[in-house]
């Protein structure tokens, strides 16, 4: 009885981390990359340097149990924790489900930034476990958060 609760529990898991791959649209695949850019240019992501750092107050998140179809919301904190201005470039979600909105304006040195997600729980059942790659002028940070699905 366990054992089949366990390889339910597993097969449901591969299910929900396949079942909301997202293509890359062509404007994503055409997108300048941080580091081949300079600050020369207006509008321009400084290239990727050592000096800039992001540093999240947590960088991952619980919903716990949620309703299928629920709407949930978490805002992630950040902090500019090196000697350079921040800027972030892109926030990109594993799929289409999670909704993102982030501090647009460079954050100088030990200021604070936020990044909030919105996750539509409406296609899930079970475990769910989502990332959310962000990139700028810093090294690409992964945070993810997870829920339970009702």
């Amino acid at each position: 009885m366990i054992v089949k609760k366990i390889i339910i529990l597993f097969i449901g898991c591969l299910l929900t981390l396949s079942s909301c791959n997202k293509a890359k649209s062509k404007s994503e695949e055409s997108a300048v990359n941080p580091s081949e850019t300079s600050s020369d240019g207006a509008g321009q992501v400084p290239g990727i340097t050592d000096e800039s750092e992001i540093t999240f107050d947590a960088d991952n998140y619980d919903f716990k149990e949620i309703k299928k179809g629920d709407k949930v919301t978490h805002e992630f904190k950040f902090t500019n924790t090196g000697k350079k201005p921040l800027v972030i470039s892109e926030v990109r979600p594993s799929c289409g489900c999670t909704t993102p909105e982030y501090t647009k304006e460079p954050v100088f040195p030990g200021k604070k930034g936020f990044i909030t997600v919105t996750f539509d729980s409406s296609n899930f059942d079970g475990a769910v476990l989502k990332t959310i790659a962000v990139s700028g002028n810093f090294k690409t940070k992964v945070i993810q958060f997870q829920a339970k699905i009702k």
